[in-house]
């Protein structure tokens, strides 16, 4: 460690090393094995339509699909025969065919058929595709990547609430997941980042008021059987202003989503927007 790393890491600045541990999410990472232990993210369900759909989770390449009884399957992208790419190859009655040779998979990973092979050929029974579990909800399909059976999937309100209430969307962030998370938890940077809006936004003398007018909001932070909660309080002119936010373990936070409404003066609508990231 040089010594403008030493400084940094006195202040709880990531060493590099301590930065690869947990933001590395390739197979056979420490922080990989972790993440692989919880439900993940693989696409959404707008997305997956009549084709095979390529899709990158984790370090693996993989390749998401619709069984014969239209539920999301996933396997590893390259047939092991000439590793050509499935994503590239057809739909045949929920099973997946390469555009290669022909070699024809289902859901779990197992070979059906081999074209090339003689028809007594028993080939087929020794070649298999990784293939993870998958469930869906509400717009958005999860896969369990980890060794042994998956666990139950989490009771969160994205997946559990009526279709009529949640909506669901994806955007790219060029960084890793760990920045992306930092910034969900980070209640300080409120005030800085998200205090201008434009002039005719009518919440904006609430931004002003209870977000801007306090940068350093005294935090508390509350271990939980899922993570921890984060109590971020501010002092404005109508008292102290509390904004809550919860970090589910591996990465998942979840917090109010619509603009800051000042309850002493305007009523929180019963159907504000509560965001899971």
């Amino acid at each position: 460690m040089d010594k403008k790393e030493e400084n940094l890491h006195s202040y709880g600045v990531l060493t590099k090393e301590q930065n690869r541990l947990v933001t590395e999410t390739d197979p056979q990472t420490p922080g990989g094995e972790l993440m692989r232990r919880y439900w993940q993210p693989a696409a959404l369900s707008e997305e997956l339509g009549a084709d095979p759909l390529p899709v990158r989770v984790l370090g693996e390449d993989l390749v998401l699909f619709r069984d014969a009884a239209g539920k999301p399957a996933l396997v590893e992208r390259q047939c092991p025969h000439r590793l050509a790419d499935l994503s590239y190859g057809f739909l045949d009655r929920g099973t997946l065919r390469c555009i290669y040779h022909g070699w024809l998979f289902d859901g779990t990973g197992r070979c059906l058929e081999q074209p090339g092979e003689p028809a007594d050929s028993t080939y087929k029974e020794r070649v298999r595709l990784t293939a993870y579990p998958c469930f869906e909800s509400n717009g958005i399909i999860l896969t369990y990547m980890g060794s042994g059976e998956a666990p139950p999937v989490p009771a969160l309100p994205f997946l559990t609430a009526p279709p009529e209430s949640v909506w669901v969307t994806k955007a790219m962030h060029d960084c890793n997941y760990l920045q992306a998370s930092e910034g969900n938890v980070d209640p300080q940077h409120l005030s800085f980042l998200h205090r201008t809006f434009a002039a005719n936004d009518p919440h904006l003398a609430d931004v002003q008021r209870l977000i801007a007018v306090d940068v350093a909001p005294e935090i508390e932070l509350e271990e939980t059987p899922f993570g921890f909660r984060i109590c971020a309080m501010r002092n404005t002119a109508a008292g102290r202003y509390v904004r809550i936010t919860n970090f589910i373990m591996p990465n998942n936070s979840a917090f109010q989503g619509t603009p800051v409404v000042d309850p002493a003066v305007e009523r929180i609508d019963d159907n504000s927007a509560y965001q899971m990231h």
